[in-house]
């Protein structure tokens, strides 16, 4: 079991796509203001490849790719789909230079499905990969001319403590629906969306942990910018149902609990 992280997703100068169906822009895949489900980057079908490269506009600091929302259209995702993720420096240009490649792996973070049948995908930076990159280039492969959408795209170098939450992590669901009853006793139902949610308490932080790192995420997203949390990233069939984007919620701080390690509480509930 791999330590959870929390990711704020970075913006970006700019994005482009290989293609795109009419109205289906990768403009769309931005998870700011407001990550929107909704909204998707969808390919034209009939390729075998695409593909998105991102521009920040200077280099940053880049270890994490997070996507939400996978499908073929509306429909399935396959598991036979592939992925290959490229940096280049703001020196080496957009793919022209000495770029650092990487290898073609699984699409789909796992190989059970969320209960919405819509994949995600996670890309950790293996051994090797440059700290920081101006352009990302994402390459999807095997598509067999498959209707290639997704909904979210997040980038950004993740928070990652040297030690894991504490056993007492609570995994629940909020559901956004209402039941009542009228004055005859029938069933009055408003059906809404069902949003996970995990409850994290990471009791030996380290001071440094926190004041150069999480205090500082805390403050960039507040409870109403995006976050990423994966609650392990290890490879496994659930790996897809591990992760999530959404808020957190509550008040976010932390406490010096004992000499030499600190307390967080974090309270999160997906959109994805």
């Amino acid at each position: 079991m791999a330590n959870a992280f929390l990711l704020r997703p970075l913006g970006w100068a700019a994005i482009a796509a290989s293609n795109a169906s009419v109205g289906f822009g990768p403009a769309n895949l931005s998870p700011h203001p407001v990550p929107r489900m909704g909204r998707v980057w969808r390919a034209d079908p009939g390729g075998a490849t695409r593909q998105l490269t991102i521009d920040f506009g200077s280099d940053t600091p880049v270890d994490t790719i997070a996507l939400f929302g996978i499908g073929d259209g509306n429909g399935l995702p396959s598991a036979d789909w592939q992925w290959r993720i490229d940096l280049a420096t703001a020196a080496q240009g957009p793919f022209t230079g000495e770029f650092w490649a990487g290898g073609d792996t699984a699409l789909l973070a796992g190989s059970v499905l969320p209960v919405s049948g819509r994949g995600k995908a996670l890309w950790l930076a293996p051994a090797g990969a440059p700290a920081a990159a101006r352009h990302v280039r994402i390459t999807f492969s095997a598509l067999d001319g498959a209707e290639l959408q997704i909904a979210l795209l997040a980038v950004g170098k993740r928070f990652q403590p040297a030690r894991n939450y504490s056993f007492g992590a609570a995994f629940g669901v909020r559901d956004l629906g209402q039941i009542d009853y009228s004055p005859r006793g029938v069933v009055l139902r408003r059906p809404g969306a069902r949003l996970r949610g995990m409850g994290l308490t990471f009791a030996a932080l380290r001071r440094e942990e926190v004041e150069d790192s999480l205090q500082r995420l805390f403050e960039g997203v507040g409870n109403t910018d995006p976050v990423v949390l994966v609650s392990d990233p290890s490879a496994h069939p659930q790996r897809q149902n591990r992760m999530g984007i959404g808020h957190l919620t509550g008040n976010l701080g932390s406490i010096h609990r004992v000499p030499g390690f600190f307390q967080a509480e974090i309270n999160f509930v997906a959109v994805d």
